[in-house]
């Protein structure tokens, strides 16, 4: 994070002058960051830490703590605030569909690990204000349902999966997929293919590091996170 990103910050945020003050009190003092609490640093802004904490959570941030990681781990930042050429792509389709669908029934499945990952996605979803579920419900997949479906697949050829997707295409519902294989018969189907490219015969080997699955994990925090700043509120109204 530097000065560019705090100008960044402040518009995207609608923040006002005396919480600009406070980041750029907070990056010209980065190297002694770690070591001040967040009463000293109100003291030496002329706020008070309830004012601080309440400017975290209009940065969407969890609170004081993760506000100076960020602003002492260039690399974390960077990841957060300026997603790679990776990512990029997928961006403006991932926030269209959301926004399309932000009051739709959105069902997230997986097999084997995946599922752990559905789980989680599922979960963040419903945080947020969507409608989410991580089980399979047959009635999502009738034409014209109001649905979003995710499926998430390494090998993007898992049986079960493609039968759920070939009956969502045909029924045409919406279909994002995350897959570690974008030449598979799941990201052929797919309206959106979010793609690792991690998949290869070694991923089938138990010494080999799985890096679908944490791969897909940052593509999916990341674009939400795109997608929850880009409408800048849950969809649930917060207070």
């Amino acid at each position: 994070m530097n000065k560019l990103d705090i100008q960044q910050l402040s518009e995207k945020f609608q923040l006002n002058k005396t919480e600009i003050s406070i980041l750029n009190y907070m990056m010209n003092h980065k190297t002694n960051l770690k070591a001040m609490n967040i009463r000293q640093v109100a003291k030496e802004t002329f706020t008070s830490p309830s004012y601080i904490i309440k400017m975290c959570k209009k940065l969407r941030l969890s609170g004081y703590s993760e506000l100076v990681f960020l602003m002492t781990d260039t690399i974390s930042a960077q990841i957060l605030y300026s997603p790679d050429k990776q990512i990029k792509p997928y961006i403006k389709p991932f926030v269209q569909l959301l926004k399309k669908h932000c009051h739709s029934a959105i069902m997230v499945l997986g097999s084997g690990y995946s599922q752990n990952i559905a789980n989680y996605m599922s979960e963040y979803l419903n945080l947020h204000g969507f409608r989410a579920t991580a089980n399979s419900h047959l009635e999502f997949l009738r034409k014209n349902a109001d649905a979003l479906i995710i499926f998430i697949s390494n090998s993007g050829e898992t049986v079960r999966i493609n039968e759920l997707c070939q009956l969502a295409a045909v029924n045409q519902i919406k279909i994002i997929a995350f897959v570690g294989n974008n030449a598979s018969a799941l990201a052929h189907k797919a309206d959106l293919t979010i793609s690792t490219n991690t998949f290869s015969p070694t991923s089938f080997d138990k010494t080999s590091p799985q890096l679908f699955f944490g791969l897909t994990l940052i593509y999916f925090e990341i674009l939400m996170s795109i997608f929850l700043t880009s409408t800048n509120q849950d969809l649930l109204v917060d207070d």
